[in-house]
């Protein structure tokens, strides 16, 4: 450009600029981001020879010499209730979070989505740590200190901070493993920031919950002393500081064989009304800790109860399928899920949709999904596929082929609005 130079051109020319910039350091974030779910995957196989020759070809900023320091984060639970819809601005919101007060000026380090339940940081340092004496892992342990209190004041957001040892590329997954299985066997450990290397003690006995009078007061549809006394019960492990997810399996497991014998007993068709309750995912995502534990026992005890006591006229049956499509909207959705959720046939549901909405459940949760995409990608610089993933697409091209049949745009051209 030429002095003198008008000022709508500069400001026109610069705005490019700083638009590519955006987008260049967007692209690099995203390779670098799927590097790494890849290695997790196995994708990449944990080999230094065969990841440096991935490193290369897609021009990663890591040499061959550089060491990297896993730190994973469990997010414990949210205070409020989120939709998927909630839950990925939120994640958004957690990743800006951790790049301002964690990664700070790191230019190296990045963020990688494990699933919805774990992020991974990795930091890169050039050369290994004098032993036992490294600042570089007290600053990182602060800085987590201070995105937890973030989190617990802004985000409402209670989760923890696990830091691994620094290793070289090839042994990063197995670090992340260790972390997260660290994580699993001790689920009390909330709003913390923990080192592998430090030494818990050993798994606590834990107390049994008087399951005999539960059953009991199923069985007179008693809901606000059961929901007490179980919730009350829980709140005592919560104290328990070595508490681990055995233990809470094995809760879940006794508590739902109680609850399925109960309903038996009074005539109901307990494995088709808990048939969601059922899946090892369930497992998994209940036992995750106290609270999430908590959640579960509440919503099969209302649900138990539910059924006990006839349909609840105050919520139609309509109503209730749009509410478990909003909070499932990120899962497969199909008739059948939705039919055992209700308590009642997929063919009766389906006829039932129609006649009240005008449209089919198909149509509905097409709708609905990408309503959501069409939000994310406003609201969000999270990558496309994580969009896709978001509102129940596993399958990139597929997603891409229905939106844009659907809003005649395609997603990357809807972004750019």
């Amino acid at each position: 450009m030429l002095k003198p130079v008008p000022h709508d051109e500069l400001k026109l020319v610069m705005t490019k600029l700083i638009e590519k910039i955006r987008k260049e350091r967007e692209s690099a974030t995203m390779v670098a981001e799927r590097f790494w779910q890849d290695v997790l995957s196995q994708a990449i196989p944990s080999n230094l020879n065969k990841m440096m020759e991935v490193i290369d070809k897609q021009k990663l900023p890591y040499a061959r010499s550089m060491r990297f320091l896993p730190v994973v984060i469990s997010i414990q639970h949210w205070e409020k209730s989120l939709t998927a819809r909630d839950a990925q601005i939120m994640e958004y919101a957690l990743r800006n979070a951790l790049k301002e007060v964690v990664i700070q000026r790191a230019a190296s380090a990045q963020i990688v989505r494990i699933n919805p339940d774990y992020l991974l940081l990795v930091f890169t340092q050039d050369l290994p740590p004098a032993e036992g004496c490294d600042p570089f892992l007290k600053e990182i342990k602060s800085r987590c200190r201070a995105f937890i209190e973030v989190c617990n004041q802004y985000l409402y957001c209670h989760l923890s901070c696990m830091i691994g040892k620094t290793v070289q590329a090839h042994e990063v997954r197995d670090m992340v493993e260790a972390l997260m299985s660290f994580k699993k066997n001790q689920v009390n450990i909330v709003d913390r920031v923990i080192f592998i290397e430090e030494r818990l003690k050993k798994e606590s006995q834990i107390p049994l919950p008087p399951m005999h009078v539960w059953s009991e007061l199923i069985k007179q549809g008693n809901k606000k002393k059961l929901i007490d006394e179980s919730q009350q019960f829980l709140d005592s492990w919560k104290r328990i500081d070595c508490l681990g997810a055995k233990g809470l399996q094995q809760f879940y497991q006794n508590f739902l064989q109680m609850v399925l014998h109960t309903l038996q007993q009074q005539g109901l068709r307990a494995d088709e009304i808990f048939s969601d309750h059922l899946s090892p995912e369930r497992i998994l995502s209940a036992t995750r800790s106290v609270k999430d534990l908590q959640d579960w026992v509440r919503d099969v005890l209302e649900k138990a109860l539910f059924h006990i006591g006839g349909l609840d006229s105050s919520e139609t049956v309509v109503e209730r399928i749009k509410r478990y499509i909003a909070h499932h909207i990120d899962q497969e959705l199909s008739r059948q899920y939705i039919a055992d959720y209700i308590g009642l046939s997929p063919d009766y549901i389906v006829k039932l949709f129609k006649k009240e909405t005008g449209c089919s459940i198909s149509d509905y949760i097409l709708k609905e999904r990408i309503n959501l995409a069409k939000e994310l990608l406003s609201m969000t610089d999270t990558t496309i596929s994580n969009v896709a993933l978001a509102v129940g697409f596993s399958n990139f091209s597929y997603f891409s082929t229905l939106f844009k049949k659907e809003v005649s745009l395609t997603p990357q051209e809807y972004r750019r609005g």
